[in-house]
């Protein structure tokens, strides 16, 4: 090891000013400044510094004073062998390399842990975007058809089970192949995203919106009975009808849709998704096969009635 000697407590701060020890020995009596004022300015300068105290053989209070002032370790004087020094300086050394150690791995530890913490923020945030990619039509950021599909089989389930009021309401944008014929696949792409941003912002949060493919839309309406159903959909017909599209800066049109509406009450018997979906789509059929521009509901019982 390599040893810096001081004959004085000032000049073994003085060295300490000037570099780095691993372990300091100090005697208690030492003139002016004690052994103990020594320890307690150096471990206001390193608190993680050993301090090893030479002090009496016989000096109970002395040693009790080192420890409580934070002394490593003390030597008890006379010193008779040089050996009992080495050894207490050595396991002072051992311990602060022990010491330092196990910082580098705390250090090394907290780095790994806020690595594997930022991968699985990643690894979490991509598997989220991967389920949504895998549950979201492209270009309206609705719903697709297969998420609809299960999520219209678990409604009826619960409708059912519990005897509550559903609506399913299909939608479907009129005279689409003549409009994607005049304005472009573009101008198509953008009747459909501003249909999706009109029925989105006609649904209630418990509302499941979805696009069912092409230019039709699905709306499943849990916990409202028929007649409630058509308002919501007669709501939408109108708010399309007063919408514009911009095509381009100079260009903008506007379109419409043909609606069909089907729905239980609480008190009606069970149905299943095929029946519900088909009594929604024959009022569609008839909307489209009516003039257009129209809602119409299917009941249970296969009535069919236009809403004004």
């Amino acid at each position: 090891m390599s040893v810096t000697t001081a004959t004085s407590a000032e000049q073994a701060l003085e060295a300490f000013a000037l570099q780095e020890f691993d372990v300091v020995v100090t005697d208690v009596q030492m003139g002016e400044m004690s052994g103990f004022d020594l320890l307690k300015r150096l471990r206001l300068i390193d608190n993680s510094l050993k301090v090893i105290m030479m002090t009496s053989y016989n000096s109970y209070e002395s040693v009790l004073q080192a420890l409580q002032l934070g002394a490593y370790d003390y030597i008890q004087k006379p010193i008779k062998n040089h050996a009992s020094v080495v050894a207490a300086v050595q396991r002072a050394y051992e311990s602060t390399k022990l010491q330092q150690e196990n910082l580098d791995l705390l250090v090394q530890l907290r780095a790994s842990h806020d690595q594997l913490s930022a991968a699985n923020k990643q690894l979490k945030d991509a598997n989220r975007k991967l389920k949504r990619l895998a549950v979201t039509d492209g270009l309206t950021n609705l719903y697709n058809r297969r998420f609809f599909d299960q999520v219209i089989k678990r409604e009826i389930g619960r409708r059912n089970r519990y005897g509550l009021a559903l609506s399913v309401v299909m939608i479907d944008i009129d005279n689409f192949k003549e409009f994607n014929d005049t304005y472009g696949h573009a101008g198509g792409d953008q009747a459909i995203k501003t249909v999706a941003s009109v029925i989105t912002a006609s649904a209630r949060t418990t509302d499941v919106v979805a696009r069912y493919g092409g230019e039709e839309f699905v709306v499943a309406l849990p916990l409202t009975d028929p007649r409630r159903g058509t308002t919501f959909a007669e709501r939408l017909r109108r708010s399309m009808e007063k919408q514009i599209i911009e095509i381009s800066d100079t260009e903008k049109t506007t379109i419409t849709l043909s609606i069909g509406i089907a729905g239980v009450t609480a008190t009606d018997p069970p149905v299943s998704t095929a029946q519900l979906l088909k009594l929604a789509d024959q009022a569609l059929y008839i909307s489209k096969q009516q003039g257009k521009n129209q809602c119409n509901i299917m009941t249970a019982s296969g009535n069919v009635r236009k809403i004004a």
